[in-house]
């Protein structure tokens, strides 16, 4: 008994210093380089004529759901065939662009509200042709819900740039 009081003890004592250490970790500025590292980031010199704070937040939540989506479809890919390996390598696509379009927002490498329309438009086609095509061959079901919010989020963006 003596034993485990003592193990539950310095057990105890090491989450208090794990936790000491943490609080220092969160504070400064950030230098981590990969786009989860920061807040949302729109911009700081492009002015596209809406709300680019929410809109950093929509484009890193898109990005966010599409690389869900390719997990989910990534863990079932390898239990199928050819024409299910052929949808994953659409939504892996997919899911690649959307980063880059994510990533181009925030670096600012998109110059003009009309570049920003054309991106988002080629996404949501790409998005809603991977979407119809997924559900009639009946391929990856347990990503439509995901996808879904995907097209979803794109058609928000594209409803905040036509405003």
């Amino acid at each position: 008994m003596k034993r485990r009081i003592a193990h539950w003890i310095s057990g105890l004592g090491a989450l208090v210093l794990v936790s000491a250490g943490c609080v220092g970790t969160v504070s400064g500025p950030y230098d981590d380089p990969s786009p989860y590292g920061h807040p949302y980031y729109p911009p700081r010199t492009q002015d596209y004529g809406y709300a680019r704070e929410q809109f950093a937040r929509l484009a890193h939540e898109l990005d966010d759901r599409a690389a869900r989506a390719h997990r989910i479809a990534e863990r079932r890919s390898a239990s199928y065939g050819g024409r299910e390996q052929e949808f994953f390598g659409r939504i892996h696509h997919f899911s690649d662009e959307a980063r880059e379009f994510h990533d181009r927002y925030e670096n600012g490498d998109i110059q003009t509200r009309q570049d920003l329309r054309a991106s988002m438009n080629e996404l949501i086609r790409d998005a809603q042709a991977t979407d119809r095509a997924m559900r009639e061959a009946n391929v990856f079901p347990e990503v439509w819900n995901e996808w879904t919010g995907v097209i979803a989020v794109l058609q928000r963006m594209i409803d905040m740039v036509r405003a």
